[in-house]
């Protein structure tokens, strides 16, 4: 519209109408005559007004403008002839301009159109509670039981009887038993994945699910979508395309996972791919030949190993694309499929001059995060994609790093910050805690310990009998403790029989006799005895996720990790798989690296999407989907809540009523919020129902917080 407003001002300023010169003249002279009348006649009334000063100033530099005008012109009237100026000289000729944005998508072969859709089918859902991690969760579950009940738990059991092996009363045999079958990498990290799934859009029971979206006849699906286990009653808006548009050239294979099939029984393997654009020459400024590429707009799950066809995804043109900010991703929801690892009590630290050995105690890893794009295609970042490399952790845990980095090369304060926060998020519970803080514990004091009794083994005749590759670290400790009562008993006896008479002989004191540990080997059993006796505290002091960074790292985030010997000739530190587990989950908790895209608005051919009520969808499903999870988390500790309840369905039927008001006139609105069925509703209405169920999240953060 400022276009047209803007090409009429101008037409109408074109017109060259020519005014004779005497004709100006007249107009001047009566233009001063009327300001100065004016002036005159007006002088009472502005006396009296506070803008009398500038009145007066006005009209004088008024008249003088115009003063000058009449001289000038009345010279040149006197004068014949024309008063052009001669002809300069013509300058070079500029280049040509670079090219320009397109108003409309006129560089297309035909426009691209957009299809919402609300039908899916759905390719894989996957269970929380399958067969493999059920005596995870049982053990676990007994625990909490415990501290639900106000009981507490004796951390100092778990370190005495695990990893020290010293015995106990028979009564807490239990606890110690299911603690121990915890106590191992594989398990700690299904337990930490289900911590971080309590910020995402996971339930108590379902990880989510991936779906296809279909329903438009000629069109194709742009991606997959993924819905978390709170959502799988809702239908989310879905894209499908048709116009100008290629399929994948090959799919890239992400991660192939196993998921439980609670129907069947089964073990099913899915694979998630992600469509390889294509690169082609088309026609383009002043028609010349330009390399084009078109790119997907999300990954895709299918079922079983084989690559899927090329049709089965659209790949679009990156002239009509635009990228989006990471920060704009959904985390749906973090999977643990299969892990293996390798049994660190059985490293053979005797075969090294150093402790620090170069291992991959984590072999095989199916852990991923799902991310949604305002799309609702879906990106995934898995292990396949990353890498851990000799640095910081920060530098480590950071994915993006071309945005992330200061002009040092180091991550800039402003992401260290923000990751901190992301971290800080994730509630860690005191029973996981403590596992990780005893398993971490006992691997890392064992190298030292290992080191040192293999290199004094041929000089302290006790350490030659005990077989360190299979040892506990309870059982080297003790072989310490047990040596250095022997030889201070030794000693005592030495002193005792000092300066006595022997077939007449008084024998002196010989210290040279005396027999002492090496300083090095009470060092490191010190050093172990003291960081064995915090455990405790430190268990009552850790609450999120960035804690156990803090801890398990020496220096935090910015400890620097090695993965090599040049990492270790920089100051590094080969990682355990406690540490490295943790650090590939905080790598899995950032955004993929790949670029997500959203279509312009300019090169659709139907309709254009309104990014205002994309945005509002999304921040109601978000609250929605909070008090989602705390109606779960209610329902599964019902005992726990029993007595807020009266409270919590009062003020439920309240914001029922309120909702009412907002959306009675469509017809079965309750059930189309649920399903997030938002056609008929503006997003007037969206804002309103936003704020009744953050104001139902806030209410049931309060009363659950007092439980």
């Amino acid at each position: 519209m400022f276009q047209a407003i803007t090409d009429f001002a101008n037409d109408i300023s074109s017109f060259n109408v020519p005014i004779p010169l005497e004709l100006q003249i007249g107009i001047i002279i009566i233009i001063i005559i009327a300001l100065c009348v004016g002036a005159y006649f007006l002088r009472d009334m502005f006396d009296i007004s506070q803008m009398s000063g500038g009145f007066s100033w006005f009209i004088f530099i008024a008249v003088l403008n115009l003063s000058t005008l009449l001289a000038i012109f009345l010279y040149y009237n006197s004068k014949q002839g024309t008063y052009k100026g001669p002809v300069g000289k013509s300058g070079k000729k500029g280049k040509m301009g670079k090219k320009g944005t397109y108003v409309s998508c006129n560089f297309c072969k035909n426009n691209i159109y957009l299809q919402k859709v609300r039908k899916s089918d759905v390719i894989c859902r996957l269970d929380t509670y399958s067969k493999d991690f059920k005596g995870i969760f049982d053990n676990e579950n007994y625990f909490n039981d415990i501290l639900n009940k106000g009981n507490n738990i004796d951390y100092d059991s778990f370190v005495n009887n695990i990893i020290l092996n010293k015995k106990t009363s028979s009564s807490s045999l239990p606890a110690i038993d299911k603690f121990n079958l915890l106590m191992n990498t594989k398990y700690i990290a299904v337990l930490l994945i289900k911590a971080i799934n309590e910020v995402t859009k996971a339930s108590k029971n379902t990880y989510g699910t991936f779906r296809n979206p279909n329903g438009k006849a000629g069109y194709i699906a742009i991606g997959d979508s993924v819905y978390g286990g709170l959502e799988d009653n809702m239908e989310l808006n879905s894209f499908m395309i048709d116009g100008n548009i290629l399929y994948p050239s090959n799919y890239i294979q992400l991660v192939s996972f196993k998921s439980y099939n609670e129907k069947t029984g089964d073990i099913d393997t899915y694979t998630i791919w992600r469509p390889n654009g294509q690169t082609i020459k088309e026609k383009g400024f002043k028609g010349e030949k330009e390399q084009v590429h078109y790119r997907a707009l999300g990954d895709i799950c299918r079922y079983g190993l084989t690559q899927p066809k090329i049709n089965e995804c659209a790949t679009i043109s990156e002239k009509c694309l635009e990228e989006i900010d990471p920060s704009n991703f959904i985390l749906v929801y973090v999977y643990v499929g299969s892990i293996q690892i390798k049994n660190e009590k059985n490293i053979d630290y005797s075969q090294t001059e150093s402790y620090l050995i170069e291992n991959t105690p984590l072999n095989d890893i199916e852990i991923f995060s799902v991310w949604r794009t305002p799309m609702n295609t879906f990106l995934t970042n898995c292990n396949s994609q990353n890498s851990i490399v000799n640095n910081t952790v920060i530098f480590n845990i950071v994915n993006n790093l071309n945005s992330s980095l200061n002009k040092y090369g180091n991550i800039s304060s402003k992401i260290k910050k923000q990751i901190g926060v992301l971290l800080e998020q994730i509630q860690i519970p005191k029973i996981l805690t403590s596992l990780i803080l005893c398993k971490y514990y006992e691997m890392e004091l064992i190298q030292d310990i290992i080191y040192y009794i293999n290199r004094y083994r041929n000089t302290i005749p006790e350490f030659k009998s005990i077989n360190t590759t299979t040892s506990s670290l309870g059982d080297l400790m003790a072989l310490i403790s047990k040596t250095k009562k022997k030889y201070q008993s030794y000693n005592e006896n030495l002193m005792r029989n000092a300066n006595a008479t022997i077939k007449g002989k008084i024998v002196p004191y010989d210290e040279k006799k005396e027999k002492h540990l090496p300083n090095m080997i009470i060092k490191v059993y010190d050093t172990a005895n003291t960081k064995l006796l915090t455990i405790p505290v430190q268990i009552e002091n850790i609450n999120t996720l960035l804690d156990i960074v803090n801890l398990i790292f020496e220096n935090g985030i910015e400890t620097r990790i090695a993965v090599d010997s040049d990492g270790v000739a920089q100051g590094g530190l080969f990682l355990n798989s406690i540490q490295e587990m943790v650090l590939r989950l905080c790598k899995i908790l950032m955004p993929p690296t790949t670029p997500a895209y959203t279509i312009k608005d300019e090169c659709l051919g139907t309709f254009a999407l309104d990014r205002e009520r994309e945005e509002v969808i999304k921040l109601m499903t978000e609250a929605k989907n909070i008090m989602y999870k705390m109606m779960d988390t209610i329902s599964i500790d019902y005992d726990k809540y029993q007595t807020i309840m009266p409270n919590i369905q009062q003020y439920q039927t309240l914001m029922d009523s309120k909702m009412g008001q907002l959306c009675g006139h469509i017809t079965d609105y309750s059930s189309k919020i649920n399903n997030n069925n938002l056609e008929e509703f503006t997003t007037t209405r969206i804002k309103g129902l936003i704020a009744l169920y953050n104001d139902m999240n806030n209410y049931l953060q309060n009363v659950m917080s007092k439980v």
